[in-house]
């Protein structure tokens, strides 16, 4: 438990920053605008591209990967298609139930459960280069082409990364290092901004107690499943295949529910109540990893 909630101290301090310069009106609402058009369209394009362009495409896992595709895919349909409302709320929907925390997560809990980082390079490119444009393509349907979805910057950025990496191309440092700076703002700036719109709601338990078990029960029960018993994986990769399922829902998810103006609250709660309830559900998947038996990083 220890060194889940170690991974997790920085967020909820980074939050509760957020939180309290709402609650005490040290900023307005459209500061918290500008926080999140500024992370959706500069901040996180910048991490994305320079963390893809210095990634080896070697370091693809792509059979853990694909158990975590399916968990993710399944999970998002179910809630797609259970979910009320019009097309892009269901989309948000499906985005808080099946679309991990991996890019500030991702890296602590893999250090230090797995002792390996590189698997959140395969599920960032996974959700980045698949997920995403399908997410931004039902949120823009009632306004966008097909297309639209290929021209979003988070996109486009993670294309020219991927890009650089595969024919080895390097930007010189002078020009990497600005695009460093604003790439590490991408994480507490959402952060903030999701603090500040926690001021004035109570949490509606009814419509996010489902997505939440989606989130954290069942998608990584179907990573197991998959990985297991379709893809015959074993240990380190059945394990980092269903840790990594069990993240909570990423902030992103809340910053593009906010882009596209659509209703925050679903994705601001799940938000909120996944990380929370996560470090159990983390421990837990840590602890059968760590334990003789399927999940074990070096066992079956």
């Amino acid at each position: 438990m220890l060194t889940v909630v170690t991974a997790f101290t920085p967020i909820w301090i980074i939050g509760a920053l957020g939180w309290l310069t709402g609650r005490f009106r040290v900023a307005s609402g459209q500061f918290q605008q500008a926080l999140t058009g500024f992370t959706f369209t500069i901040a996180m394009p910048a991490v994305l591209f320079t963390t893809l362009s210095r990634t080896p495409l070697s370091q693809i896992q792509p059979r853990p990967l694909l158990a975590f595709a399916i968990s993710t895919v399944l999970v998002g349909l179910l809630a797609l298609v259970t979910l009320r409302g019009k097309l892009p709320d269901r989309v948000i929907g499906a985005m808080s139930s099946a679309y991990v925390n991996a890019g500030n997560l991702g890296i602590p809990i893999g250090l230090y459960v797995l002792h390996d980082a590189t698997f959140v390079v395969s599920v960032l490119i996974f959700q980045v280069l698949v997920m995403s444009p399908l997410i931004f393509l039902g949120l823009g349907v009632e306004r966008s082409s097909l297309l639209a979805p290929l021209r979003m910057p988070i996109v486009v950025a993670s294309v020219l990364g991927l890009a650089m990496s595969a024919l080895g191309w390097r930007l010189p440092e002078p020009v990497m290092r600005p695009l460093d700076l604003l790439g590490g703002a991408a994480v507490p700036l959402a952060l903030f901004a999701l603090g500040m719109s926690l001021n004035g709601s109570a949490v509606a338990w009814r419509r996010v107690a489902p997505v939440v078990t989606l989130k954290l029960l069942v998608q990584p029960l179907i990573a197991f499943l998959a990985g297991r018993y379709l893809l015959h994986l074993e240990g380190h990769a059945l394990f980092a295949a269903v840790l990594f399922a069990g993240l909570p829902t990423a902030q992103n998810t809340y910053v593009y529910a906010a882009e596209y103006g659509r209703p925050t609250e679903l994705p601001r709660d799940t938000i909120l109540v996944s990380s929370v309830l996560s470090l159990v559900t983390l421990s837990v998947i840590a602890l059968l990893g760590g334990i003789s038996g399927p999940l074990a990083p070096g066992g079956r």
